[in-house]
């Protein structure tokens, strides 16, 4: 416990994490780092002592400061802290609890994600992506929009994957069903290329495609609702398509809809 709370005594002072961050993209000598950073010269040296004490940076036989392999890695663990830091209002009303540990751990990856706290940009995103969508189209939600479903429509008949996942008992209104029988979804589901599978209960809602992710969670209520985060970003579309997949390998394909 000691040695984690100097870690993070050092980690959580602002000048030091940025002396660390710049010597992640290069070694560098004292003068520089205090020019990169704008520090005097007796500030930098006072830092640098401090994180050379703390096994986080290291001085190479050409006078050049690096960061150790114990910094590299505490460093790619702060991504998540920032992400948190950053929404931490979103997250005084949602959960992370139903998560995965793994996905938990890494939610990180979403930290240049942007917050969409209006239903109506929500709404407009999620038709947008897919609208954009050319290879694949998955989503997990508790409810679907009816809206959507002509954009779904178009979107089977140029092809694209659909894969659908709904808690086991959602319940469907009479009119969005009947647009649902449209024979397009009959054909994309023909051709395996539209496939729905069920969860007692949903953990978040996704909205996801080749270029796109939107993510929400559950509300301490342990409800979804459409607040979301919006990235395009190659990790976070990684991090979600593996999320998306271990929730489809638990689904199945029974169905208990009420209408």
């Amino acid at each position: 416990m000691k040695e984690l709370s100097r870690l993070l005594f050092e980690l959580s002072n602002e000048d030091r994490l940025r002396i660390l961050q710049e010597l992640k993209k290069n070694p560098m000598k004292l003068s520089r780092i205090s020019e990169k950073c704008n520090f005097t010269v007796p500030e930098t040296a006072r830092n640098i002592t401090r994180l050379s004490d703390a096994s986080l940076i290291a001085k190479d036989v050409e006078g050049d400061f690096h960061l150790t392999p114990y910094a590299e890695e505490a460093l790619k663990l702060l991504p998540s802290f920032e992400f948190l830091s950053k929404h931490r209002g979103y997250f005084k009303t949602h959960m992370l609890e139903k998560l995965p540990i793994e996905y938990a751990t890494s939610i990180g990856v979403l930290h240049s994600s942007e917050f969409i706290d209006q239903i109506s940009t929500v709404l407009f995103n999620g038709e947008k992506l897919i609208r954009e969508a050319k290879d694949f189209i998955w989503i997990i939600v508790s409810e679907v929009l009816a809206s959507s479903l002509p954009l779904f429509i178009d979107a089977y008949a140029r092809g694209v994957e659909g894969r659908k996942i709904m808690p086991r008992n959602a319940t469907i209104a009479a009119d969005i069903l009947a647009l649902a029988r449209d024979p397009i979804f009959e054909r994309a589901a023909r051709a395996k290329k539209l496939e729905s599978r069920y969860l007692d209960d949903v953990d978040l809602t996704m909205i996801l495609s080749e270029r796109e992710v939107s993510i929400g969670f559950k509300d301490l209520e342990g409800k979804t609702d459409w607040l979301s985060f919006r990235s395009r970003d190659q990790s976070a579309l990684n991090w979600a398509k593996s999320l998306f997949l271990y929730y489809w390998d638990k689904a199945d394909h029974r169905e208990k809809t009420l209408v």
